[in-house]
């Protein structure tokens, strides 16, 4: 009898992650996106060469491009000024500067700039955005682009993971995995939700 409940337990949990693993997980890396955007590239795919880990995620919001960028800097976490030994900006760049709400390369977004932060590696505002956090276990990229389609924006998210060999590695792949899914989406969807009642 004694025998039975591990088993039981075992099975319960096979099952589980099979299911997750053929059935949730596909879903959940493309949630939104169609066949073309999954499969084409995007800036900043070279950051994050040979990654383990890529999901692309995308959803249509009603508003332009110029009014969902703003709610992305935002509720990313702009903390400006965040690299200190980087060149005075041009004049050129300065205007960039304005059109990207302040946002320079090199800015922090999603944490603060100690290593473990999102940086910014490339911005073209209102359309681009790509971050990269480079730790010890891992390369993680976050490529985000807002393309315009009759009046409305496609906003396309991409991560991917280049994680080191090893067990700390291997074990930031699988926190990654999901973790990922439920924070991109929670973002993606308060981006929609501030950007159309804003346009609207």
């Amino acid at each position: 009898m004694f025998s039975l409940v591990p088993r039981s337990v075992f099975r319960l949990a096979a099952g589980a992650a099979a299911g997750y693993l053929f059935a949730l997980r596909p879903w959940q890396l493309r949630w939104g996106a169609d066949e073309r955007e999954v499969h084409a590239e995007m800036p900043g795919d070279d950051l994050a060469a040979r990654a383990q880990y890529q999901a692309t995620r995308a959803i249509t919001v009603a508003a332009p491009p110029a009014g969902v960028w703003p709610w992305l800097i935002e509720l990313g976490g702009h903390r400006p000024g965040a690299a200190p030994d980087r060149p005075a900006a041009s004049a050129g760049a300065a205007g960039e500067e304005a059109a990207g709400q302040g946002l320079k390369v090199g800015d922090v977004l999603l944490g603060r700039n100690d290593g473990s932060a999102f940086i910014v590696e490339q911005l073209d505002p209102p359309h681009t955005l790509v971050l990269a956090m480079r730790g010890a276990d891992a390369t993680t990229t976050c490529s985000i682009s807002l393309r315009e389609v009759d009046g409305a924006t496609r906003m396309i998210f991409r991560t991917r993971v280049r994680a080191e060999p090893g067990v700390r590695g291997t074990t930031y792949l699988a926190t990654t995995d999901l973790g990922d899914f439920l924070t991109t989406r929670r973002q993606m969807l308060a981006i929609k939700e501030r950007a159309e009642s804003t346009h609207h």
